[in-house]
């Protein structure tokens, strides 16, 4: 109960960090490297908020293996601490940049790292950041240690000075954003030096992570609002992230014939219905190995990872809609185009393409 209480701001902390991640999993499935890097910043945190209590549980105890876990608890925190630094400053550079060369370029900021694990490494041998008295197993700070608040100070530093000169490249309230997001963790680093038993300077960067979750990516519009496929942005995202990785995909792009006049006729909330209906419709049609989005008004676009047959997949989506309970998503047509990724295609050529296509399509179907 003792230590429940002391250290009750990691329990938190970690609950917090665990709901994020849960969370983005399940309510985000686009993936890209922005989520990527967001959940890996995650998991390094959650991992040095409950490494920490143990470094100090360790302290002063006397069993088998307590020296090597002491030892080993405060190595992994100072190692941790600038890892996750490189990840923020990765996320935040590609956010942006939206280019992922560029993050590989600069080895994801982690030379931070590599300069203190050669710290790590040197210190078993001398101890300049910290030791761990053999007889007592007690922790003690050595006298360059300030190195490793240096480098972390540093780090912060330059990440204030990022977003601001590159505050031009993205929205203003982004900026906004990253400077909180950068300033908590520093915040709880400081305080910590100065009270050791303040345990702020982890729990700090859940609270900075929870703060990117909530005004930057639960917001990023990944649902269309009406019919709760995937936004335009989702599928651009997803798309992007296809072609960064080189992996092998296709797209059809639909648009409703004769739309306007089911807007004339029945009226909006009617138009809207028959939107709502047919996206249940398109979810049903395909189901497996692809991302549906509603791109704008009647126009949809589906991305798919897997080998399709178009014109099996066309014709069980007409069957699908026959099979509606409403009359007008039963009489339902669609032009449609398909296109597939080639090498060096970017995504303005791939949607050129299949734009042309389904323009082609239309002029068919008006004149059967």
């Amino acid at each position: 109960m003792e230590y429940l209480i002391q250290f009750q701001l990691n329990i938190f902390a970690a609950l917090i960090l665990v709901i994020l991640y849960v969370t983005l999993n399940v309510k985000s499935r686009v993936n890209h490297i922005a989520k990527q890097l967001f959940k890996a910043t995650i998991i390094f945190s959650a991992a040095a908020i409950i490494i920490e209590p143990f470094s100090w549980i360790f302290d002063g105890t006397h069993f088998f293996g307590s020296y090597f876990l002491e030892y080993f608890t405060n190595v992994l925190l100072i190692l941790i601490a600038p890892i996750i630094c490189g990840l923020m400053i990765s996320y935040v550079d590609y956010f942006i940049f939206k280019n992922r060369k560029r993050l590989f370029k600069r080895q994801f900021y982690l030379l931070p790292t590599l300069l203190t694990l050669v710290m790590v490494i040197i210190n078993i041998f001398y101890p300049i950041y910290f030791s761990v008295d053999k007889v007592t197993n007690i922790y003690n700070t050595e006298s360059f240690l300030w190195i490793q608040n240096l480098i972390l100070g540093l780090c912060y530093l330059y990440m204030f000075a990022f977003v601001i000169t590159h505050r031009k490249k993205t929205f203003k309230y982004a900026v906004i954003i990253f400077i909180v997001f950068f300033s908590l963790p520093f915040i709880g680093m400081i305080l910590q030096l100065f009270t050791l038993k303040l345990f702020f300077s982890w729990t700090s960067i859940a609270l900075s992570l929870l703060v990117i979750y909530i005004f930057l990516e639960s917001i990023t519009g990944e649902k269309d609002y009406l019919t709760k496929l995937y936004s335009r942005r989702s599928y651009e995202k997803y798309v992007s992230n296809l072609i960064e990785i080189e992996k092998p995909f296709s797209i059809l792009f639909i648009d409703l014939d004769d739309f306007k006049a089911i807007n004339d006729k029945f009226g909006h909330f009617k138009g809207d219905q028959v939107l709502v209906e047919f996206s249940l419709k398109l979810e049903k049609a395909f189901q497996t190995s692809s991302l549906i989005s509603r791109l704008a008004g009647d126009e949809f676009m589906i991305v798919f990872e897997s080998e399709l047959d178009i014109e099996a997949s066309i014709s069980n989506t007409y069957i699908i809609l026959k099979n509606s309970s409403d009359s007008v998503v039963k009489k339902l047509r669609f032009s449609y185009g398909y296109e597939q990724h080639s090498e060096g295609m970017t995504i303005d050529q791939i949607y050129i393409n299949v734009d042309k296509k389904m323009y082609k399509n239309k002029v068919k179907n008006k004149l059967n």
